[in-house]
């Protein structure tokens, strides 16, 4: 009789684990060990992304920078247009693009640019700006120029505040520059009539009162209003002929001259102070019969140059 056979031992290797089996006696499934498992696999949770809506210039930027540049150097041509220092000179820059231009065609140099002709003509014209212009104009120009551009980038208003700021900057420096030329044109300006005035004046203190009187007798009012009497004296000399300005009363006081060519023969005291001299000339004379007009106290000074004006009237 053969002994029972048994069944052969499954091999321990990757084989799944064999659950175990009910007792023979029926009583219920022993519960499987708990196994590990892995999460499911989620996508990594990042903030969104900030959603920017598009400008209403979105459309019209540029995709390179042979147009960035030709955009840049037209943007600069015109704002710094309006502040040139002689606006009648403006074809000066304008004649330097143009001629650059034409040099760079003339002498086939457009092929070795390779389309950057345009450009260079307008850095010409930039340059040809700037040189007629101030560095307050420069400030100004661009930032106008930022200013544009922080209004092509909105809602985004950031770069929008910087050129704010700096168009307030520069435009208070702009505005104080432009303020102290005009001042130191005007000066300039006095500076020659006073140096004109000197030219045409009297070579000595006493003889201003001789000039003054043989231009009142010729009723030159060109002489005494522009050289002879400086401004502070002539309201007064007006006033003195119940004349509203100084050629009315030159005038006035021509027609009472009875001899021209007396008038300026008359003799007057006068006293001396350093530079200012003082002529009484509220009681000349002359040799035979009054010739004209007493005219009142004259206060002779020095001008700029070498000769004397009456720097200030007194009526008699």
């Amino acid at each position: 009789m053969e002994p029972p056979r048994t069944p052969p031992t499954p091999p321990q290797g990757n084989l799944p684990a064999v659950p175990p089996q009910a007792s023979d006696a029926g009583g219920a499934l022993e519960p499987l060990p708990p196994r590990y498992e892995p999460p499911p696999f989620e996508p990594p949770r990042y903030p969104p992304p900030l959603h920017r809506p598009p400008s209403a210039w979105s459309r019209f930027r540029l995709r390179n920078w042979r147009g960035a540049v030709g955009l840049g150097l037209a943007g600069a041509a015109v704002l710094l247009f309006p502040f040139l220092d002689d606006p009648g000179r403006w074809w000066v820059p304008v004649a330097a693009g143009l001629g650059t231009l034409i040099l760079l065609v003339v002498l086939r140099l457009d092929r070795l640019l390779r389309g950057w002709t345009w450009h260079l003509a307008g850095l010409a014209l930039v340059v040809g700006l700037m040189f007629s212009t101030g560095p307050w104009a420069w400030a100004m120009a661009a930032s106008i120029g930022v200013l544009i551009a922080g209004l092509l980038r909105l809602p985004a208003w950031k770069l929008l505040a910087v050129g704010v700021v700096l168009c307030a900057g520069s435009g208070l420096g702009y505005g104080l520059s432009t303020v102290r030329t005009t001042e130191q044109v005007e000066a300039q300006q006095v500076q020659t009539h006073l140096q004109s005035r000197g030219q045409l004046g009297a070579p000595r203190p006493t003889a201003v009162l001789p000039v003054l009187l043989n231009s009142i007798a010729r009723g030159d009012t060109g002489a005494i209003c522009d050289n002879l009497l400086a401004e502070p004296a002539q309201p007064s000399f007006a006033a003195s002929a119940g004349q509203p300005d100084c050629a009315a009363a030159v005038q006035a006081l021509a027609a009472r001259v009875t001899d021209p060519s007396g008038y300026a023969r008359a003799t007057a005291e006068s006293t001396s102070s350093g530079d200012v001299t003082t002529v009484d000339a509220c009681h000349m004379t002359w040799d035979a019969a009054p010739a004209g007009p007493q005219l009142g106290r004259l206060t002779v000074g020095r001008t700029t140059g070498s000769t004397y004006v009456v720097t200030g009237f007194a009526p008699c």
